[in-house]
């Protein structure tokens, strides 16, 4: 048999949950073909591991990469956490179908980015031919069909257009897409009933698909939205995934209990529900500046450096200062309804926290502490310690938005049924501003998997190592019925991360988002290293990972 790569002197976690194990890992072509004691092989690449951690490729089980692998196909920002896999199509949005009246739509057609596809056929052959560098797994979003159905109109659907809309689920899966999408909290999809999602699923069934839900409602309806996509699950019998699942706000926070045994009794009952959640507390506004100003203030879509200089004239000036400080009041106290005012919005100072400060500010001693807590210290009241902050620290100021509750979180993101999404789109730093990726970057963009490592299995001994690598890829390529992957086993894809456990860990900051993690040596995609030593190695050997491939 004849080995292109031995991974030597490493020690295994092989996605299972199993415990870790020292062996070598031979590759010959895209699969694995030994683990045990291969020893060097003439001719094969040699990847010393010593002291290293061998992990199976992680699986990003919430991602929005689909139009990322046609304007950035070397997804770096992907692999550089060790990411070889993401299940994208996510939230209601997938860059197929597109008609006149959806080629708009976020995330699918921005503006600067000509695609040639209309159908999902169409979309698999043009990004194959391309090339890309990790694998994906698409799913069809279901704004897409609503909208071109509906003609982007937020009410129930007709029977007649129920069936229009399956034929185009239908078409999709023939084509091989794995599943369905919804985001329930956009428009054109907010007043789609279960009636209306339970009959596109059923479609969906017939290929042994699933079903991903942006649900209808992350706050006061929480509870409702889980037990309404467990519903489609029960009716449909598809696996069900509840996408970046967390509890927002601090009027909901004791709903976790109720919450998770939900999801508990599904599972009991035989519904495969599982969930997936970003390893951060924040939610939708987490730089504090969109959560806080009004939009004629702040544009979230443009960095806070080009921002701060118009809100400053503004702090500068005490009528105009004032008048903004009770529009945020203003903003803060009304009640909160939709996805843009409950996700966005924040509602209490308590959940605004100190995140970095110059070396030479005399607030130094709050970082980590809330605006709340701040002021009460300053005796100040908050919006105008937040103003000071702004108007005197500047650009070396950051803070975030946080409404989840800490015990909460933690909870749910031990529970053996929570995988791990980054929720964003592949890129790369050179990049940061074109069309499709222009808006303030988020940590996780670049760092949630090294997080989990980290952060919470390292340091914080949340939970153990071969579980938390289970949930970053056995677990996922079982639920996503991801054949011959998720593990480092005989005549499985060579999908394979080695990783210094010492030092692995994000670098990115609530600031300064854009930065690579530490630790992540080796990434390996279908046998091909397509990241080492800090760098993409250029090999583009991702494979759309269609129903029928």
């Amino acid at each position: 048999m004849k080995i292109d790569i031995v991974i030597v002197n490493g020690t295994v976690v092989d996605g299972s949950g199993g415990p870790a194990v020292k062996a070598d890992i031979g590759i010959a072509g895209d699969r694995i073909v030994a683990v045990g004691d291969v020893g060097r092989v003439e001719g094969a690449a040699v990847l010393d591991a010593t002291g290293k951690l061998v992990l199976p490729g992680f699986i990003d089980a919430h991602g929005h990469s689909d139009v990322g692998l046609y304007v950035n196909p070397q997804c770096e920002s992907k692999l550089a956490q060790g990411i070889t896999t993401e299940v994208m199509g996510n939230c209601g949005y997938s860059p197929f179908p597109l008609f006149d009246n959806t080629r708009h739509r976020y995330l699918l057609d921005p503006a600067g980015v000509d695609v040639d596809w209309a159908t999902a056929e169409e979309y698999y052959d043009v990004v194959r031919k391309r090339g890309f560098a990790m694998n994906a797994v698409p799913q069809l979003g279901h704004i897409m069909i609503r909208g071109a159905v509906l003609d982007n109109q937020d009410r129930p659907a007709t029977r007649a257009e129920i069936e229009q809309m399956k034929d185009m689920v239908r078409d999709a899966m023939e084509a091989g897409t794995r599943g369905l999408s919804t985001g329930l909290d956009y428009a054109c999809s907010t007043v789609a009933d279960l009636e209306e999602i339970v009959e596109l699923v059923s479609v969906v069934a017939e290929y042994g698909g699933f079903y991903t839900s942006h649900l209808r409602g992350y706050s006061r309806n929480v509870l409702n939205s889980v037990a309404e996509a467990i519903e489609v699950g029960r009716r449909t019998g598809v696996r069900v995934q509840l996408s970046h699942l967390g509890i927002f706000g601090r009027k909901q926070w004791g709903y976790m209990d109720r919450m998770m045994e939900l999801i508990e009794r599904a599972r009991a009952d035989g519904v495969e529900v599982a969930c997936d959640m970003m390893p951060y507390r924040t939610k939708g506004s987490w730089w504090a500046p969109r959560a806080i100003f009004p939009a004629e203030v702040h544009d979230w879509k443009r960095p806070w450096t080009e921002n701060l200089p118009g809100i400053r004239l503004l702090l500068q000036d005490p009528v105009k200062r004032q008048a903004l400080k009770e529009a945020v009041e203003a903003r803060r106290a009304r009640p909160k309804y939709g996805f843009h005012e409950e996700f966005v919005w924040f509602s209490d100072w308590r959940d605004i926290y100190i995140e970095e400060l110059p070396t030479d500010s005399r607030f130094r001693t709050y970082i980590g502490a809330s605006i709340a807590e701040a002021a009460e210290k300053e005796g100040m009241e908050p919006c105008d310690l937040y103003f000071d902050l702004v108007l005197h620290e500047g650009e070396e100021f950051g803070a975030t938005c946080i409404q989840v509750n800490e015990d909460e979180f933690h909870r749910l993101l031990a529970a053996p049924w929570t995988m791990f999404g980054t929720d964003a789109i592949a890129t790369e730093f050179d990049r940061l501003r074109e069309p499709w990726n222009s808006i303030q970057p988020h940590p996780r963009h670049y760092g949630s998997f090294p997080r989990v490592l980290g952060k919470f299995v390292r340091d914080e001994n949340r939970f153990p190592l071969a579980d938390a690598v289970r949930r970053m890829s056995g677990l996922v390529a079982d639920h996503f019925s991801l054949t011959d992957r998720g593990y480092l086993k005989p005549d499985h894809f060579a999908d394979v991360v080695i990783v210094d456990p010492a030092i692995v860990g994000e670098t990115a900051t609530w600031r300064e988002p854009n930065s690579y993690p530490l630790g992540i040596e080796h990434v390996i995609v279908n046998g091909k290293v397509a990241f080492e030593n800090g760098h993409s190695t250029g090999a583009m050997a991702g494979q759309m990972l269609t129903r029928t491939n």
